[in-house]
């Protein structure tokens, strides 16, 4: 009887071993491959079938692609920033029924109202958002306007282009 028991005990010793030392190389592989474990298992597991492998790129090549791009978005708001400036702005006319329009603070029907622009007021339209939405049924983009000194976003479809 006591014979068996030690016999158990050796085979639990055993396999508790074998999970350490597989676990703790998931964990080296982990480090190595600079990825989570679950990845690393992944790819373990796929190159023992002989299936084809992918390794997400390491931590260091994402941050240098976040970096790009940042420099780009950064070199973009200078650019338009640049062509606010140059004023070749078209005028528009407000038209709404409500008697005001509201000028936002961002492209957004919750963003906070930065002024009232009157019905039949000139606006300077600087640019049209690039996005199209749908408002109350409606397709139609934002608009950034200027009005007695301070800008903001309209939707579209409350102004009128003026013609040259």
């Amino acid at each position: 009887m006591r014979r068996k028991g030690n016999i158990r005990n050796k085979i639990i010793i055993w396999f508790l071993s074998i999970f350490l030392v597989l676990s703790l190389s998931l964990i080296g592989l982990s480090i190595f491959f600079e990825q989570v474990p679950d990845k690393t298992t992944d790819f373990v597991l796929k190159k023992i079938k002989g299936d084809s492998i992918f390794l997400l790129p390491a931590r260091e090549s994402l941050i240098d692609s976040l970096d790009r791009k940042d420099k780009i978005i950064d070199s973009l708001k200078i650019e338009l920033k640049n062509y606010e400036k140059l004023k070749t702005h078209k005028r528009a006319m407000v038209n709404v029924e409500s008697g005001t329009l509201n000028m936002r603070d961002k492209p957004q029907l919750a963003s906070s109202i930065v002024a009232k622009i009157p019905d039949s007021s000139y606006v300077d339209v600087m640019y049209f958002d690039t996005k199209y939405y749908y408002l109350n049924g409606e397709r139609g983009r934002w608009c950034k306007v200027k009005y007695a000194d301070t800008t903001g976003w309209v939707w579209e479809s409350f102004i009128q282009i003026q013609k040259k």
